[in-house]
């Protein structure tokens, strides 16, 4: 994953404050701030849905594995 140093954010702050001017900028900050906070919810409510559909699936293929495990056991009669 890139890093992003510091002379790189200052890069991007006085473009910023070029592009969009020093009035503007705040406003633009918070909404860049509460669209990157929208897209990290989301892709954590779609990671914890995948993590709940991999759990589902390991305890069935853990059932089949039990049971094709206790098939194969010879049965004890216990009288």
């Amino acid at each position: 994953m890139p890093q992003i140093g510091w002379s790189e954010i200052l890069v991007i702050l006085l473009v910023s404050i070029i592009v969009i001017g020093p009035k503007d900028l705040p406003i633009v900050i918070k909404k860049f701030i509460k669209i990157k906070n929208a897209i990290k919810s989301y892709v954590n409510t779609f990671q914890k849905n995948i993590d709940d559909i991999v759990d589902q699936q390991e305890k069935e293929i853990n059932k089949i594995v039990e049971f094709d495990e206790n098939k194969d056991k010879p049965k004890i009669d216990k009288k």
